[in-house]
């Protein structure tokens, strides 16, 4: 009897979630897509692929969602409501146009059109000796208008602090958490870059500590926003202990690199380092890919069984 209802339920139960990458070639060989929840890592070289991947999926995505490119299908596969990016250095409109001049414009319309933005400059460089007027115009504006009223007010005999801000900066990691918390689930988001947000907390080991905590809860809480969030980390950048424990909070970690292939000549690779509950549930998945850079496709897959080692 026990055995019988054991059967009806895996009958009955339904398919994970999987939500596509986008990227037909390698959603083709890994089910779909990936499974939604989770956190994955993007770690490369500069110009290795792993930004490539980045916008090449929001790309695709943005024109499946437009009807511009046909909606994968299979068990269990859905796409998200809605297509994030979140920057913490670089302009929208900077990404954007790299993004224009990187794909055709029947493909980029649909992003331009789809795909959400959200700077967290402001938080990133709010204690940094960087000039307002570098990270925004109008924000070195709000501030020199916060000044004037400071002094207005103590002249007037108010008593505040002539030049005190009369808010604290939240820092980055509490407004990127507070934007994740409203917008992540259901949702893929972009966040450019983890390289970036790792800096601030490099120098010393209490700080290490305390971001390595803050991804650790961003995996968990993951799981429950049922999206993806995707991050990339330019690797060499920090030492190897670092990068390591930065890998180990993160459900996939997929890295990109260069590979000799010649005296003069180089190719681009993938490989999947890790991916709970997608390399333990189909033991007939590639881990290590050539890949390629079009306008017309952006980034795609070549020929994954031409890589020595390769084995299905």
């Amino acid at each position: 009897m026990a055995r019988d209802k054991i059967k009806v339920d895996k009958m009955t139960a339904k398919p994970p979630r999987i939500i596509p990458t986008g990227i037909s070639s390698l959603d083709g060989l890994v089910g779909g897509g990936f499974p939604a929840g989770s956190f994955v890592l993007l770690l490369g070289e500069i110009g290795s692929g792993n930004m490539e991947f980045a916008m090449t999926s929001s790309v695709m995505l943005a024109a499946i969602k437009a009807g511009r490119l046909p909606p994968p299908t299979g068990p269990g596969i859905v796409l998200p409501k809605e297509i994030w990016w979140v920057t913490l250095t670089r302009l929208q409109s900077d990404l954007m146009n790299e993004i224009a001049l990187s794909f055709d414009r029947d493909l980029y319309e649909p992003f331009e059109k789809r795909v959400k933005f959200v700077d967290l400059s402001k938080d990133y460089f709010a204690t940094s000796s960087v000039p307002l007027e570098w990270v925004s115009e109008g924000w070195a504006a709000e501030k020199r208008k916060e000044m004037l009223t400071s002094l207005g007010d103590a002249l007037a005999g108010v008593g505040k602090a002539v030049g005190r801000p009369t808010t604290k900066p939240k820092g980055c990691c509490k407004s990127l958490a507070d934007f994740l918390l409203a917008h992540a689930r259901g949702n893929v988001v972009f966040l450019h870059s983890l390289t970036d947000l790792a800096r601030l907390y490099s120098d010393t080991e209490a700080k290490q500590y305390e971001f390595m905590l803050f991804l650790r809860g961003l995996q968990r809480a993951a799981k429950n926003w049922g999206g993806l969030v995707y991050t990339d980390l330019t690797t060499n950048l920090f030492d190897k202990h670092m990068e390591e424990e930065i890998a180990s909070c993160a459900d996939g970690v997929l890295a990109f690199g260069w590979e000799q292939v010649g005296p003069i000549q180089r190719r681009r690779s993938l490989h999947f380092r890790k991916f709970q509950g997608l390399l333990s549930a189909r033991q007939d998945v590639l881990t290590r890919f050539e890949v390629n850079i079009t306008s017309s496709t952006g980034l795609y897959i070549v020929r994954p069984e031409a890589i020595e080692g390769l084995r299905r």
